[in-house]
């Protein structure tokens, strides 16, 4: 039971705060969606404009290519560090400082 419990419990091994891990989770989060709602009215702002049908298909064509770019790129949370692992990490620095 035991074994379990240090394969699934975890722990912030960033070496943050782990209040401001959770603020700053939510904050990169905002960021990267509005990233992508600008960039996504920038290239709709630009197919409102009076130009030819296959320079509209382009840029639509790009929009969608930028999207699936870009939400690949966002942000992705990374799993914390099992407390397993934690407690091995930590007792290696135990013994290199004694």
């Amino acid at each position: 039971m035991k074994n379990l419990s240090y394969e699934k419990d975890r722990r912030n091994s960033y070496g943050e705060n782990d209040k401001s891990s959770r603020k700053n989770i939510r904050k990169r989060e905002k960021q990267s969606s509005q990233l992508f709602r600008r960039t996504a009215s920038n290239l709709a702002r630009l197919t409102n404009h009076e130009i030819d049908e296959t320079f509209s298909q382009e840029i639509e064509s790009e929009i969608k290519v930028n999207e699936k770019i870009s939400r690949l790129k966002s942000f992705k949370k990374e799993p914390d560090q099992s407390l397993k692992e934690h407690l091995k990490y930590q007792q290696g620095r135990r013994k290199i400082h004694e």
